[in-house]
């Protein structure tokens, strides 16, 4: 196994395992929004994996519309976690600009989009990350297009989550994931703009997008067990209080 095919699966054994763990919170409806954004990470990462994409591409058709599914759980995971970490940041500006009215036409300008775009090209072979058809004009906007819009909410979302963790009077625990979080948007950015480019990263293609799966992943189970303590530590102190009354 290579350095792109561990990092791959390791990013979808972290994710996986992750999605499990808020499965039980989000059934008792504690923030269902960031279970699902990470059920839409966990298909994104496994279409990404070849040996996982070729199987799925084949019982669709074998026409590459696994892509186009791989395309459309990644704009649900950055809307909806984007969403989550947002509120979790104190961003409201920011959740507009993601779930509000104009986020909501954004995401639904680009998904549209790229079904168009998907439909214009000319891929009649299963080709992981459409290697083989990268040369072709509307293959070439396809990808692009399903790059610009993770960078777009990765932007709205460095600022706060770096704003969060230089506080110094916030908890250290939501500190450290909020720079995780802040780490892993900025690989992101940093990703998408060299492919977009045309800049020629070779195996950092595969590095940055899941190496930042994995620290995002990290970041915001940091985040969460912050949350879940917080809320216990105020159940605690409501509790006392009755008491001593």
């Amino acid at each position: 196994m290579n350095i792109a095919s561990a990092i791959q699966f390791g990013a979808l054994a972290v994710v996986a395992v992750f999605t499990l763990v808020r499965l039980p919170l989000a059934i008792q409806g504690r923030n269902p929004m960031l279970f699902w954004g990470l059920a839409a990470a966990t298909i994104g990462v496994a279409l990404s994996i070849p040996s996982i994409y070729l199987p799925v591409d084949a019982l669709l058709g074998g026409s590459n519309h696994a892509n186009l599914v791989l395309r459309y759980a990644t704009y649900g995971v950055v809307a909806l976690i984007g969403g989550s970490a947002a509120a979790a940041f104190q961003a409201p500006k920011v959740r507009r600009i993601i779930l509000g009215l104009p986020g909501l036409v954004v995401l639904a300008a680009t998904a549209i989009a790229t079904t168009v775009l998907f439909s214009m090209c000319d891929m009649p072979v299963s080709s992981p990350g459409l290697n083989g058809y990268i040369n072709q004009e509307p293959v070439w906007a396809y990808a692009v297009l399903g790059r610009i819009y993770p960078a777009y909410i990765a932007a709205c979302l460095i600022v706060p989550a770096f704003r969060v963790a230089a506080t110094g009077r916030r908890p250290a625990l939501l500190r450290v994931g909020s720079a995780l979080v802040g780490v892993a948007l900025a690989e992101i950015v940093i990703w998408s703009a060299l492919w977009v480019t045309g800049q020629q990263t070779g195996v950092w293609d595969y590095i940055l997008p899941h190496s930042s799966v994995i620290i995002l992943t990290a970041g915001l189970a940091a985040v969460a067990v912050y949350g879940i303590a917080a809320k216990k530590k105020e159940k605690q102190s409501l509790l006392t209080h009755s008491y001593a009354r």
